[in-house]
């Protein structure tokens, strides 16, 4: 199955992406993912593609490989720096790499360097991901979009390169197929965002679009709990030890529910833009379900934001029916019309919002999550002392984002699709917020004979547990395989006794059959997160696992590559996601490229004479490298080597880099006690124009602040290449200059 993609940018450029085909297996809570992406070099040249893309949170990478010309490769996963070193070399050498990186959890990058003129590349890359019940339904989510964030890239540490595009044009299709196995292979299904075709042939489902589909929507298959579902359990072996993976769902059957006890909820609802359309109009509906949840000695506030923030009340107002009708009329004329996304403030609005000290208080977030200072809220929300329960709303949900925002203060997040019933996950949610707290979660594997083999807490990241939703958990231990296991927690349920009482839960573990080491690579990327980082790495180099400091690479080696200049960038975009922004709706299944927009006018540029700026004529004398210096830097602005070339040398410039001098650098801006050791090396009998270069091309290893761009670097490169600066000369420049940075320090 496939879609074929032929598409321009607004630029003219062609895209290389010509396919993305998606199939898929899901054996209870494991679901194993394989996306295939086709490119195709239409141009007269070389080119890189990057694709900057978004995957579930709790996927883990199991394989990476690529096609070309028939040839077959198969990607190795490396200590981030070492997979750079072997892509950024095979781009200089005019070899063809691949490299697959992961930004942060849930965003991945896919670079694939030097596709040749007329080339095509099939890249294929698989992930596993284990996936949790909630209530009585189990979402299978594959994202296939990003939506524009408010905020700067920056603040989320990306690269330039790497920073997701979006584009009207961009028309993307895609095909999905998945075999659903085992229990769930007969249960009922049902998919909010994408129209759907099934069918079972000897105990086996099998799910697909009906044909093609926009990738301007998050896929969603939802699947019902069987009846008797209590959980379930699958054995590997790993050498001599076995590993388990258990999935347990907490219920309690033994003793009511007690009745909720009063809470302060505060309400913070996202009124900024990009909720504009399918977003905004299901927030709106679900807000007047959660104020009707509300019990009469509950506390609450309701906070909008968007570029400000608005309070509904000036504190935190005790939930009577008149607090409860001024909150129905504020909450039917909701807009989304509060510009930015300022999420940041509208929080801290909310911790500081009046609280009765004698109440647990709770924060209920409505948001899409599309900013980029995820990290700092994340911080601020954990040492709030507030549980966040989040719920996000639209076609391109940030999910990684509010994921970990939830988890970070010990509540918990669920998602909605604008063609999904959101009072119903409210309504559920607020059975989150009230429950009571499960505690010591304890887990017992025993062989076929019920000996215990091994009784151990569940790790804390595994926390909180709420009544019917999964504990999904992975054992390692040296014995026999388990034949079952008990999970038993703690709760304050019987409010008679007013102490706590132990209930527990049993599940058959039985063997996964053609495991192929998954299990035991699912269980020690489970670990990543309670070991140094350091070991952290050196787990993920054994499993072969990718994380945000290893990354997959394979290089193919091309032939007669030396008459290929560096490739040109062909940044892969994104469709914007349909019904955000009013761009479209999810809930009649069209795309925004269903919209046809016009621009008008172009920029107007003042002329240089008339801010004093020299002309070109000013410039005829002044060497390349410096004309760009001259013509927009004031003199008496201080600047950086590194700020110099990056101006001078950008990927729109077809310019190569000549050889520089000591006082090339100099004259460019380059500290005084580098040029003074640089002239001590040439005094020593060093080739000057090598020693710059063997400088440059260890730059950023210590100006990390402030580095040469991605193409300088190149270009750095491809000069220690021509110049056949060697490996023992940039180790003496680098020993020196760390002896001179030492001594500065102290």
């Amino acid at each position: 199955m496939n879609s074929e993609i032929g598409l321009t940018s607004l630029s003219g450029q062609q895209i290389a992406l010509k396919a993305v085909d998606i199939t898929a297996k899901l054996t209870g809570v494991l679901s194993e993912v394989k996306i295939q992406q086709q490119y195709h070099n239409s141009s007269d040249t070389n080119i890189e593609t990057v694709y900057t893309f978004p995957l579930p949170i709790d996927a883990v990478l199991t394989s990476l490989e690529i096609n070309i010309n028939g040839e077959q490769l198969q990607g190795i996963v490396k200590a981030n720096s070492a997979a750079e070193e072997d892509y950024e070399q095979a781009i200089v050498s005019g070899d063809t790499a691949v490299m697959l990186s992961k930004i942060s959890d849930g965003l991945y990058c896919i670079n694939l360097g030097n596709l040749l003129a007329g080339e095509s590349a099939n890249i294929t890359f698989c992930y596993a991901q284990l996936h949790q019940w909630q209530a009585d339904s189990l979402r299978f989510y594959l994202p296939t979009t990003i939506a524009p964030r408010y905020g700067t890239p920056q603040q989320a540490n990306i690269a330039e390169h790497q920073i997701p595009q979006h584009g009207l044009t961009a028309a993307y299709k895609s095909t999905f197929s998945i075999v659903i196995e085992g229990l769930l292979a007969g249960t009922r299904i049902h998919s909010p965002t994408h129209e759907i075709q099934h069918h079972i042939n000897n105990q086996v489902m099998q799910v697909s679009f009906n044909g093609p589909q926009p990738m301007d929507r998050d896929f969603i298959l939802e699947l019902a709990k069987p009846n008797g579902y209590v959980g379930e359990g699958y054995w590997a072996s790993e050498g001599e030890n076995t590993v388990a993976l258990t999935s347990f769902i907490p219920t309690l059957e033994a003793a009511p529910e007690p009745a909720p006890k009063p809470h302060c909820i505060k309400i913070v609802v996202d009124c900024s833009g990009s909720m504009i359309g399918d977003s905004i109009k299901q927030a709106r509906i679900a807000l007047i379900e959660v104020v009707n949840q509300l019990k009469s000695d509950d506390w609450f506030n309701i906070i909008l934001f968007g570029s400000t923030h608005q309070q509904m009340f000036n504190e935190s107002v005790l939930a009577t029916s008149a607090n409860i009708q001024i909150a129905h009329r504020q909450l039917h004329n909701l807009e989304a019309n509060l510009g930015g996304t300022e999420i940041k403030s509208a929080l801290n609005a909310a911790y500081n919002s009046y609280t009765p000290v004698t109440l647990p208080t709770d924060l209920l977030l409505i948001t899409d999550g599309q900013v980029w200072d995820e990290d700092e809220i994340i911080n601020n929300a954990a040492n709030s002392n507030h549980r966040h329960f989040v719920i996000g709303v639209g076609s391109a949900v940030s999910e990684a984002f509010l994921s970990k925002l939830a988890s970070a203060t010990q509540g918990a997040s669920d998602f909605v699709t604008p063609n999904e019933v959101m009072s119903t996950r409210i309504v559920q949610h607020f059975k989150r917020i009230k429950q009571t707290l499960l505690t010591d979660p304890q887990l017992c594997l025993s062989d076929k004979y019920s000996a215990p083999l091994c009784f151990d807490p569940l790790p804390p990241h595994k926390s909180p547990l709420f009544l019917g939703d999964t504990v999904n958990a992975f054992t390692q231990y040296e014995g026999y395989p388990a034949a079952s296991a008990d999970l038993y927690y703690e709760g304050e349920f019987n409010e008679a006794k007013n102490e706590k009482e132990m209930y527990g839960a049993t599940i058959t573990v039985t063997q996964k059959l053609n495991d192929n080491g998954l299990l035991a690579r699912l269980a020690a990327h489970d670990r990543l997160t309670q070991v140094s980082e350091s070991e952290a790495v050196q787990i993920a180099e054994k499993y072969q696992l990718v994380t945000a400091a290893t990354s997959y690479i394979l290089v193919k080696t091309n032939t007669q590559t030396n008459a290929l200049d560096l490739p040109t960038l062909n940044a892969i975009p994104h469709q914007l996601p349909a019904g955000q922004s009013g761009l479209g709706t999810v809930e009649t299944y069209k795309s925004a490229s269903d919209l046809v927009t016009t621009c008008s006018g172009v920029p107007i540029f003042e002329s240089e004479k008339a801010y004093g700026l020299p002309t070109t004529s000013d410039l005829l004398d002044i060497p390349p490298f410096l004309q760009k210096l001259k013509r927009y830097q004031p003199e008496e602005t201080p600047i950086s080597l590194a700020s110099a070339l990056n101006d001078d040398f950008t990927p729109d410039n077809p310019m190569g880099m000549s050889e520089f001098d000591i006082f090339d650098i100099d004259e460019l801006g380059e500290d005084d006690a580098v040029i003074e050791i640089l002239y001590q090396l040439e005094y020593a009998g060093y080739n000057e124009q090598k020693l710059v270069a063997a400088w440059l091309s260890i730059y950023n290893e210590f100006n990390p602040d402030e580095p040469f761009s991605r193409h300088v670097t190149r270009l750095i490169r491809l000069l220690c290449k021509e110049l056949e600066v060697s490996a023992e000369l940039i180790n003496n420049v680098r020993e020196m200059m760390t002896q001179e940075m030492a001594h500065t320090a102290n």
